[in-house]
């Protein structure tokens, strides 16, 4: 009698109608494969300061949602998540560089249910911003005596009249 019950659950079960999905973990009726490392596209050389896109996309065999990490290579808010995406999707994150550097951006991609891609990596070389208004005014201070007007309309100086 101390058998029977085990078979007896066993049996109520099987004839309930619940399937197997139901009571077992998703994991555990079939095998769940990685997603591919993303692809990163995006410009290579950048000015600091100045923001700039970055297109990934990752696919999952499996055809499961993505989230993304992508961590930029610099210390401005480190490492971050973007998702959830669906599988195949190219998505576009933003970010500015504050820094004159070569840094590596690191990516992968994470199925629904927890696996990893291989990481992608990708190199940036950020270089310095310059302006017109930084070159002028340059100018204006290391010639002071060329640009009268426009030491006018900055305010350093009245216009002399003659």
């Amino acid at each position: 009698m101390k058998n029977s019950l085990p078979l007896a659950l066993i049996a109520m079960i099987l004839l309930s109608g619940i399937g197997a999905g139901t009571i077992l973990p998703k994991s555990t009726l079939a095998e769940n494969h990685r997603p591919d490392a993303p692809t990163i596209i995006g410009p290579t050389s950048v000015k600091v300061g100045m923001r700039h896109t970055w297109s990934f996309n990752s696919t999952d065999p499996d055809g499961d949602t993505l989230t993304y990490y992508v961590d930029w290579g610099d210390v401005c808010g480190g490492a971050e998540w973007h998702g959830i995406y669906p599988s195949g999707v190219a998505i576009d994150i933003n970010h500015t560089y504050l820094v004159e550097n070569i840094l590596i951006i690191n990516s992968m991609a994470v199925d629904e249910n927890g696996a990893e891609s291989n990481m992608t990596y990708f190199e940036v070389t950020i270089t310095k911003s310059v302006s017109l208004a930084i070159i002028f005014s340059g100018l204006v201070q290391r010639f002071p005596p060329l640009f009268p007007i426009l030491r006018h309309l900055m305010g350093d100086e009245e216009i002399p009249f003659f």
